[in-house]
C-alpha cells in the first residue's frame, strides 16, 4: 500500500504553503533602523542604517562607527573608528534573532572581547 500526498498539487494546499513560505521569509528579515538597551545606567543604542553602516551611541555620544553585512541570520560588524572601536582587521560574527521588537545577537566568534560583551550580554528593543 503507497501513500500518495496531494496537498501542494491542489490550489488550496499551495495557497496554504505559500503563505506558510512567506511567513518565514518575512520573519527572518533583518529590520533596519535604531535598538537600543540600558546597562550599568547608560542607555547605549546600535543604528543599523541603508548604506551598511551601524552607529554605537552611549549616551547620546558616537563611541563607535562600523561596516555590518547580513547573510541570512548572522551579522558581521567590522569597526571603522571611534574611541571604543576594536580593530579593523576583527570582524566580529553573530547570529541574530529578531523576536517582534527585540533583537538579541549571540556571537559565533569575534576576537574583540569588548564588543561581543557589548552586543550580547543583554537584548536590544527597537525605537
Amino acid at each position: 500500500m503507497t501513500f500518495r500526498c496531494d496537498f501542494v498539487t491542489k490550489p488550496f494546499g499551495g495557497l496554504i504553503l505559500s503563505l506558510i513560505l512567506a511567513t518565514s521569509v518575512a520573519a527572518q528579515e533583518f529590520k533596519k533602523g535604531t535598538y537600543s538597551s540600558t546597562a550599568a545606567g547608560t542607555k547605549w543604542s546600535l543604528k543599523f542604517d541603508e548604506s551598511s553602516k551601524v552607529t554605537v551611541i552611549s549616551n547620546g555620544e558616537v563611541v563607535v562607527e562600523a561596516a555590518y553585512k547580513i547573510k541570512g541570520d548572522e551579522l558581521e560588524v567590522t569597526d571603522e573608528k571611534g574611541p571604543m572601536a576594536c580593530n579593523k582587521t576583527q570582524t566580529g560574527k553573530y547570529k541574530w534573532k529578531l523576536d517582534g521588537k527585540k533583537l538579541t545577537l549571540t556571537k559565533v566568534s569575534d576576537e574583540c572581547d569588548g564588543r561581543a560583551t557589548g552586543l550580547t550580554a543583554q537584548p536590544w528593543v527597537q525605537e
